[in-house]
C-alpha cells in the first residue's frame, strides 16, 4: 500500500486547490463549445483551428484532457489503496495478498488476482475502474435498498469502520513507512451514524489496549464537532476551539496569522485530530482552520457523511485530491454482501426465521471473508431454518473430536467454521487430498490445477475422475479458492485453512517420513493409523509391530533395513489398500503369509535380498500386481503361479542357487517353468539374471524364449544369453525395443576389475550389449551391435582390433567399456579402416588391456571418427607407448575429460615428428586432466598447445615430468593444479601463477577422494586404490546384476594388518558391517562370507573380514580381520 500511497501523496502535492479550482471551471467554459464536438471522453483527435476551435484552446484542451486522464489513473489507484485497506482491517490473513499488491509499482498495481475467489466480480471490476458504483447498488446494498438491511448489520458496518481507523492509526504508530498517511476521511450514511462513529471512535480510543498503541505516538489528541459551530462566522470560533486545545493564544483580529499560528504547531508536534463534519451539506474548509495537509506532521481522521448535493460534489475533487484514506461505512457492508452473494439473497430474505439467523451468523463471523464464504457456500440455496439454525450452532461450538489446545493461535471462528461444517463432511479422499496439500507449500501461492491433480494422483493413487471430481466440490464450497493465470486456472489454499491443515496434520499425518535417521525400532505403531505412506528406509530397524493397524496406508518402504531378518506374519494384515511395498537391502528369507491378503499391492520390491531364495507359491493371489522386482535375490525357479498375475508389467527375476558341490542336484529342474510368461500379456519390462555357472538355463531359455518373442506389449528386455548361437532366434522387430543382452558363458565372480561407476555408466544406457570371453567375431553378435549404444567387451580371447566388428556395425555406439581383452593392440586404424569410427561415442573406458599399443594405428584417420567423444579414460595398458597421433588429434574436438593411469611406457599423450610449431591449440574443449601412475611421461604434449579451456589437472608418480611448459598449457582458465609437494618443488620453470593454484596431495590419505573423481569420470576409485601403487588387475570375473552397490565390486588389496579370531558362536563386536559376497572353497562344505564396513562410502572406511564355519560339533568359527576401522562409529 505505501506504493499507492506515495502515489497520493505526491498528487495531492501537485494538485493544489487553485490547480483544481481552475481545472473545474476551464471545464464548465469550454466544455459545452469543443469537448462535446471536438473529443470523446476516450481522447479523440481534435478539430483543427478552422473547423471552430482556436490554437490555444485546442493546447488547453489536450491538456485538461491529459490532466483528466492522470486524475482518473490516481483516482482508480485510490480506490484500490481503500479497498485493500479495509480487507486487511478484517480477520482473514491477507499479507500473502497485500504483499503482492504493493510489490509493483504504483502505475501497474492491479487488485491481486487472489481476490477472484473471494470477492464477488463486479466489486472486484468497480474497484478496477476507480468506481464506488458497488456500494451504492442495488446488488451492494445501496441507497435503494438500505431500508431492507437489518440493523445489526448496520451497526456492524459502522463498527468495523471504526475497527479499519483504530488499525489504520496503529499501524501508523508502529510502522514509520505508514508517515504518508496524514488525511483520513470517514464517511457515514447520515448524521445520525456520524454522530454514533464519533462517540465509537472515541471510545476506542479510550480502550486501554489502544493508549498505549496510539496515543503514546502523538503530542496530543483532538476532538472536534464541528457541528457545534455554525456557517457563518464557523471557521472563526472553530480556529478559537483548536487555539484553546492548543493552548496558542488567540488573535482575533488577524485571521491570516492565526490560521499559521495552528499550522505551525501542527507542523512541529504530531497531533491526532478527530474531526466531526457539520450536519447538512455544509463541509468544514480545512485550511481556513489551520489543517493544511501539507503542513500536517500527525493525522487528520474528518467523519464526514456521503452527500449527493451539488455543492457537496463539486467540491469533492478537492477533498479526493488530497484524501490519503477513504474509510466508509457503507463499504463495510462487504461482509453481509458476499455472504447475500453466496448463500443467495432471495433464500436470505425468504422468511424472517432465515434473516433473523443469517443476521446472527455474520456477527458470529466477526468479518472473517473466508469464514462467511464457506457458511454461505454450506447454506446455499437452503430454505430448511433448521439447517441455517445448526450452522448458527456450529460456529458457536468447538469440535469434539479435535483438541482444541491444537489449534492455539488460530482464528477460533475460522477453526469452528472449518472443521464442523467443511471438514467432518468431508470424505476420507477428500481430507487426504487437503492434507497431502501440506508438502507442496506453493499451494498457498497458486498452483496449476493440473499440476495439483496430479500429486493427489501420484501421492493418493487416486484415479484421473475423481481427483477431478474432488477438486472441482473443494472449489465449489471455497475450501481452495481459484483465479485465471498465465497458462489457465491457478488454485491457492488460503494461509489459515493451511495452518489449519498442519495441525491435523501433526495429529494425523499422512506421510510419515523416517529415513536415513539410524533408528532402532519403528515409530509409535498408534502414529501409522491415518498414513497413507511410510518410509523408514535406511535405519537399523530390526523388529515391526506384530499387526499394526493401517487402514489407509498405500505406501511402505522399508529398505535398506539390513538387521531385518522377520516380519510377523500378521503384519500386513489390517493394511488392505497396500499398493506399494519395498522391502530391498533387507535380510528378510521369507515372505509372510499375511502379505498374499494384500488384494490392492501393485508393486513389490525385493532387491538386494540375499537371504531371500524361494518365491512362494501364493504370490499368484496377488493378481492386481504390477511390478515385481526379485533382483539380486537367491531365489532358485519361478512358481508357476505367476502366470496369475496377468496385469504385471514389470518383472525382474534374478535366480542364483548355490551348490556346495558341482555334481549336487538343483532343487528344480527348470528356472521358468513353460508357458508362464505367455500368460503375462501387459508385460512392458522384462529382465531375467541367471548365475552363469546354471547348466539349467541353456535348454530352459530355449524353451521360453519364444514365449517372451510373443510378448506384444514388450518394451524393455534384459537377459543373460550363454552362446552367441542363440541369438539367431531373436527377430529382428526385437532389436527395436530397449534391449540389455549379456553374451557369453562365463565364470561367476564375487570381485570385479571395473570400477562401480563405469558399470553403472553402462547400465543406464539404452540398448546394450556385453560380450563376455568371446572368440572371434560371430555374425549374431555384429547383428546386435549394429542396433546397440553402448557396447561392453569384457576378456575376448582374439579380437586385436574394434576394426574387426566392421565399422558400420558401430556406428551407433555412445558408450564403449573395453576391459581385459589380452590380445587387443588397437581400437582402430590400419590402411583398411577407409570408414568413419565411432562417430557417434560420447564416453570411452579402457581398463587392464595388456597389449594395447595406441587408440589408433595409421597415418591418418577418417575426419569423424571418434569426433563425439567426450570422456576418455585409460587404466593399466603396460604396453600403452603412445595415446595420440598428430593426425588423429583434430579428431577429438569436443573431449571434455582426459583420465591416464598406470600406463608404464607411456612418455607423452601425442606423438609426433614435425618441428614446426602449430599456431592453434588441441583439444579446445578439454576442462579436466588427470595423468596418474606414468613413470615414463617427460612431457605432456610434446610442445604442442592443448586445452585452451582446460580448468583442472594433476599428475601422481609422473617421476621424469620436469617442468610444466607454457607452450602445452595455455589455458588462461586454469584454476587448480595437483600433485606431491616434493615432486612440485622440484619442477623446473613454475610461474607465479601457477604457484598460487597449486595443490598439494596428501599422500597418507585417499588420492581419488582428493582428486575429486565423480562416479561418472570412469576409473577405479574402490578401496584397493592405494597412493603409492598403481593398481593390478584381479582377473575374477563379474556377476551379472544391475546394481553395483550390492556385491561384485570390489578389489582385492594389500592391506597392512589382518588378524583372526576364532569362536564358538557368532559374536557382535560393536561395529556395522554389510555383507557383498560369499563363495565355497575346497573340501569345505561351509561357505565364506565377506563383509565390509557399512561407513565405506560416506566415511572411507577401508576395514573388512571374511567369516566361515570351521567347525562343526562342536560349532567354531573362524573370522579374519583385515584393515583398521576409521570410521566414526567405534564400540
Amino acid at each position: 500500500m505505501s506504493k499507492a500511497g506515495d502515489t497520493a501523496k505526491a498528487e495531492s502535492e501537485g494538485a493544489s486547490a487553485s490547480q483544481t479550482s481552475t481545472l473545474t471551471s476551464l471545464k464548465s467554459t469550454i466544455s459545452s463549445q469543443i469537448l462535446s464536438s471536438n473529443m470523446s471522453k476516450a481522447g479523440a483527435t481534435p478539430k483543427t483551428e478552422s473547423e471552430g476551435a482556436s490554437a490555444s484552446q485546442i493546447r488547453t484542451l489536450t491538456s485538461l484532457q491529459s490532466t483528466i486522464s492522470s486524475l482518473e489513473l490516481i483516482n482508480s489507484l485510490r480506490r484500490k489503496r481503500d479497498l485493500m485497506s479495509l480487507l486487511c482491517s478484517y480477520p482473514l490473513d491477507m499479507r500473502v495478498i497485500f504483499d503482492d499488491f504493493i510489490s509493483k509499482p504504483y502505475c501497474e498495481s492491479k487488485l491481486p488476482l487472489k481476490l477472484e475467489g473471494l470477492l464477488p466480480k463486479e466489486i472486484i471490476r468497480d474497484a478496477e475502474n476507480g468506481d464506488r458504483s458497488w456500494s451504492r447498488s442495488s446488488s451492494g446494498f445501496g441507497e435503494a435498498d438500505l431500508d431492507f438491511i437489518p440493523e445489526a448489520i448496520l451497526n456492524l458496518a459502522s463498527d468495523l469502520a471504526v475497527h479499519q481507523l483504530i488499525q489504520t492509526l496503529i499501524s501508523f504508530s508502529k510502522n514509520q513507512n505508514l508517515n504518508y498517511i496524514k488525511y483520513i476521511r470517514l464517511s457515514t450514511r447520515s448524521d445520525i451514524e456520524k454522530r454514533a462513529v464519533m462517540a465509537k471512535v472515541a471510545a476506542a480510543l479510550n480502550d486501554k489496549h489502544n493508549v498505549l498503541d496510539i496515543l503514546s505516538s502523538f503530542r496530543g489528541t483532538l476532538s472536534i464537532e464541528a457541528s457545534n459551530y455554525p456557517t457563518t462566522g464557523g471557521e472563526k470560533e472553530l480556529r478559537k476551539h483548536v487555539c484553546q486545545l492548543l493552548q496558542l493564544s488567540m488573535i482575533e483580529d488577524d485571521e491570516v496569522l492565526c490560521t499559521r499560528h495552528i499550522e505551525e504547531e501542527m507542523s512541529s508536534s504530531r497531533y491526532l485530530v478527530i474531526l466531526a463534519d457539520r450536519d447538512g451539506e455544509e463541509i468544514v474548509d480545512l485550511q481556513r482552520v489551520g489543517f493544511c495537509k501539507s503542513l500536517l506532521s500527525g493525522v487528520l481522521v474528518l467523519i464526514t457523511t456521503d452527500s449527493p448535493a451539488p455543492q457537496h460534489a463539486k467540491e469533492e475533487g478537492l477533498m479526493e485530491a488530497i484524501v490519503d484514506l477513504e474509510i466508509r461505512t457503507k463499504e463495510h457492508l462487504l461482509p453481509w454482501v458476499v455472504f447475500c452473494h453466496n448463500a443467495g439473497k432471495d433464500f436470505v430474505y425468504s422468511s424472517s426465521a432465515i434473516l433473523t439467523t443469517a443476521v446472527r451468523i455474520v456477527e458470529e463471523c466477526r468479518s472473517h471473508l473466508h469464514a462467511i464464504l464457506l457458511v454461505a457456500k454450506w447454506l446455499k440455496n437452503h430454505q430448511d431454518v433448521r439447517k441455517w439454525e445448526l450452522a448458527l450452532l456450529k460456529l458457536q461450538s468447538g469440535n469434539p473430536s479435535q483438541d482444541i489446545h491444537n489449534f492455539h493461535g488460530l482464528n477460533e471462528i475460522m477453526v469452528n467454521t472449518f472443521l464442523n461444517l467443511i471438514w467432518d463432511g468431508m470424505n476420507k479422499t477428500q481430507q487426504n487430498c487437503l492434507l497431502s496439500c501440506i508438502v507442496i507449500p506453493k499451494i498457498r501461492d497458486g498452483m496449476v490445477d493440473h499440476e495439483l491433480m496430479n500429486h493427489w494422483m501420484s501421492s493418493l493413487f487416486v484415479d484421473a475422475g475423481e481427483t477431478e471430481k474432488n477438486l472441482r466440490q473443494l472449489v465449489e464450497n471455497s475450501v481452495f479458492l481459484q483465479f485465471d493465470g498465465v497458462g489457465g486456472g491457478y488454485t491457492w489454499l488460503p494461509e489459515e485453512t493451511y495452518q489449519m491443515l498442519e495441525r491435523l496434520y501433526s495429529s494425523y499425518p499422512l506421510f510419515i517420513e523416517k529415513s536415513n535417521l539410524g533408528l532402532t525400532e519403528p515409530p509409535n505403531p498408534d502414529k501409522w493409523n491415518n498414513a497413507l505412506r511410510i518410509e523408514l528406509a535406511g535405519n537399523k530397524i530390526s523388529e515391526l509391530p506384530k499387526s499394526p493397524a493401517c487402514l489407509e496406508l498405500k505406501v511402505l518402504m522399508l529398505q535398506s533395513n539390513a538387521d531385518l531378518t522377520k516380519i510377523p506374519s500378521s503384519f500386513f494384515g489390517q493394511m488392505p489398500l497396500l499398493c506399494i511395498l519395498n522391502l530391498s537391502y533387507t535380510s528378510v528369507r521369507e515372505l509372510p503369509s499375511s502379505l498374499f491378503f494384500l488384494e490392492q499391492l501393485r508393486e513389490l520390491y525385493l532387491k538386494g535380498c540375499e537371504c531371500f531364495m524361494k518365491l512362494p507359491p501364493e504370490i499368484g493371489n496377488l493378481e492386481k500386481l504390477e511390478k515385481l522386482d526379485l533382483d539380486e535375490t537367491q531365489i532358485t525357479h519361478l512358481p508357476k503361479e505367476v502366470q496369475k498375475l496377468t496385469n504385471m508389467q514389470s518383472l525382474t527375476l534374478c535366480f542364483y542357487e548355490y551348490r556346495v558341490k558341482k555334481n549336487m542336484p538343483y532343487s528344480c529342474s527348470t528356472i521358468i517353468p513353460s508357458g508362464v510368461l505367455s500368460k503375462l500379456k501387459r508385460l512392458e519390462h522384462l529382465c531375467i539374471g541367471v548365475n552363469p555357472d546354471d547348466e539349467r538355463w541353456d535348454e530352459n531359455l530355449q524353451v521360453i524364449l519364444p514365449e517372451i518373442l510373443g510378448l506384444e506389449c514388450l518394451q524393455t528386455l534384459s537377459m543373460y544369453i550363454p552362446q552367441p548361437e542363440l541369438l539367431k532366434l531373436i527377430p529382428a522387430h526385437i532389436f527395436e525395443l530397449d534391449f540389455r543382452f549379456i553374451v557369453g558363458r562365463h565364470m561367476q565372480r564375487i570381485i570385479s576389475s571395473i570400477p562401480p561407476a563405469t558399470d553403472v555408466k553402462f547400465k543406464q544406457s539404452d540398448c546394450s550389449l556385453k560380450f563376455v570371453k568371446g572368440e572371434g567375431v560371430p555374425d549374431e553378435i555384429k547383428t546386435v551391435l549394429r542396433h546397440s549404444k553402448a557396447l561392453f567387451l569384457d576378456r575376448h580371447f582374439t579380437l586385436k582390433s574394434l576394426s574387426e566388428f566392421e565399422m558400420k556395425n558401430l556406428d551407433q555406439l555412445r558408450v564403449c567399456i573395453l576391459a581385459e581383452c589380452k590380445e587387443m593392440q588397437t581400437c582402430g586404424g590400419g590402411a583398411k579402416d577407409e570408414d568413419d569410427m565411432l562417430p557417434h561415442l560420447l564416453f570411452l573406458s579402457i581398463f587392464h588391456m595388456k597389449n594395447l599399443r595406441s587408440i589408433w594405428e595409421g597415418p591418418t584417420s577418417p575426419h569423424s571418427s571418434f569426433g563425439m567423444l567426450q570422456s576418455l579414460s585409460l587404466q593399466s595398458c603396460p604396453r600403452l607407448v603412445t595415446l595420440f597421433s598428430l593426425d588423429f588429434l583434430g579428431n577429438l574436438s569436443l573431449l571434455k575429460k582426459l583420465i591416464v593411469k598406470d600406463c608404464p611406457k607411456l612418455s607423452t599423450l601425442i606423438s609426433h615428428e614435425s618441428s614446426k610449431r602449430n599456431a592453434h591449440a588441441f583439444l579446445p574443449k578439454l576442462s579436466k586432466l588427470l595423468l596418474l601412475h606414468l613413470p615414463e611421461l617427460s612431457s605432456i604434449s610434446n610442445g604442442l598447445q592443448i586445452g585452451p579451456g582446460l580448468k583442472e589437472i594433476a599428475f601422481y608418480d609422473c617421476p621424469k615430468l620436469h617442468s610444466l611448459s607454457r607452450k602445452e598449457l595455455v589455458s588462461k582458465e586454469l584454476t587448480a593444479i595437483k600433485g606431491e609437494t616434493n615432486w612440485w618443488k622440484s619442477l623446473e620453470g613454475r610461474t607465479p601463477n601457477f604457484n598460487l593454484i597449486f595443490s598439494p596431495i596428501n599422500e597418507e590419505a585417499d588420492l581419488m577422494t582428493q582428486l575429486g573423481i565423480c562416479d561418472d569420470d570412469g576409473i577405479d576409485n574402490g578401496p584397493g586404490d592405494s597412493v603409492g601403487k598403481p593398481s593390478q588387475p584381479t582377473g575374477i570375473a563379474t556377476c551379472v546384476s544391475n546394481s553395483p552397490t550390492r556385491r561384485g565390486k570390489y578389489r582385492r588389496r594389500r592391506i597392512s594388518k589382518t588378524w583372526e579370531v576364532e569362536t564358538s558362536y557368532l559374536t557382535e563386536d560393536g561395529y556395522a558391517w554389510r555383507k557383498y559376497g560369499q563363495k565355497s572353497l575346497f573340501n569345505n562344505k561351509y561357505l565364506r562370507h565377506y563383509y565390509r564396513c557399512t561407513h565405506k562410502y560416506d566415511q572411507g572406511c577401508l576395514a573388512t573380514k571374511h567369516v566361515q564355519r570351521i567347525g562343526e560339533d562342536p560349532p567354531l568359527y573362524k573370522t579374519v580381520y583385515s584393515g583398521q576401522h576409521t570410521c566414526r562409529r567405534r564400540p
